[in-house]
């Protein structure tokens, strides 16, 4: 959605700052709509976690412990094991909201994204450190800090970044930020000393696999957005408005009841009377954190096997 067809709202000041680092989450976040990116990263409500989010984070525990195990046991069986290990201890952390069609689509969706994995490649033929696992990344351009995290590096001959997504390949221009998100962590490594040669983006559930060069001109524009979105950030706090993107996402936003833009007479966001309507919508606010790489254990799930 162009700024044109986004609604400028204004909050109040509540003396948050910005976080002091921009991760590719976030300037995604704020892409899709930057009054959503206030209401967490900024004044800190907590969305819960959604059932995308949980296989996501299922799928990807999976295959990082598959890729930490010895080459010749990075097998289906030992994969497999993994996800039914990786399993119950999620929904047990979940079961206050997860029914027991949440937790069918579970097991079937994360089966479906490691039946995906195997068909696209063979884990016992990559040569890979642990250290280019959930490597983190770190990185200053022109004076605005990077941080995030890639799901894996390898160097086969080609260095080349990768990053699973459990979802199908989406249209060109979801597909462009994907892209630019994985250009970026490749222009924050060449910071650091490590020329990645090429990106790629594995979609499990479609068996899809998209790579790219690390053309100059890729990283350039990465870097370019990274430092345009800071900006707007920065005008938007300082300005007290932030824009909203009213749309089909909204049916799934965690914010949506306390919106000005989509719900007539919301109060004004960082009010008390907003601040009430998220309490009782049970959201919680966090303090802000340093960036951690913990990865939350899991133990056993009857998930289904391998055909």
């Amino acid at each position: 959605m162009s700024d044109e067809n986004k609604v400028a709202v204004q909050v109040l000041d509540i003396g948050k700052s910005l976080p002091n680092h921009v991760s590719p989450s976030q300037l995604s976040s704020f892409d899709r709509c930057s009054l959503a990116y206030w209401f967490s990263s900024v004044a800190g409500w907590r969305e819960p976690s959604g059932l995308p989010q949980i296989i996501g984070t299922l799928v990807h525990n999976v295959l990082e412990n598959l890729l930490k195990i010895k080459q010749e046991n990075r097998t289906k069986d030992a994969a497999w094991n993994l996800l039914r290990t990786n399993g119950e201890d999620i929904i047990n952390q979940n079961s206050n909201w997860l029914t027991e069609i949440d937790i069918e689509n579970l097991k079937e969706k994360s089966a479906e994204s490691l039946k995906g994995y195997f068909q696209l490649e063979n884990p016992a033929d990559l040569v890979i450190s642990l250290d280019d696992l959930e490597r983190p990344v770190t990185a200053i351009f022109d004076s605005v800090k990077l941080y995030g995290r890639l799901d894996r590096m390898t160097r086969d001959g080609v260095i080349r970044i990768t990053d699973y997504k459990t979802s199908k390949k989406p249209n060109s221009q979801y597909l462009t930020d994907s892209l630019r998100q994985v250009m970026l962590y490749a222009a924050g490594l060449k910071e650091n000393g490590v020329e990645v040669n090429e990106v790629e983006l594995i979609y499990l559930p479609g068996r899809d696999r998209v790579r790219r060069p690390t053309y100059k001109s890729a990283l350039d524009r990465a870097i370019q957005h990274l430092v345009t979105t800071r900006r707007k950030m920065d005008s938007s706090l300082t300005n007290l408005s932030w824009l909203a993107s009213p749309g089909s996402a909204c049916k799934s936003c965690s914010f949506v009841k306390a919106c000005p833009a989509k719900t007539n007479k919301a109060p004004t966001p960082g009010s008390s009377a907003s601040d009430e309507i998220l309490n009782g919508l049970n959201l919680e606010k966090r303090e802000r954190t340093k960036p951690t790489s913990e990865l939350t254990g899991m133990e056993m799930l009857p998930f289904g096997e391998e055909n």
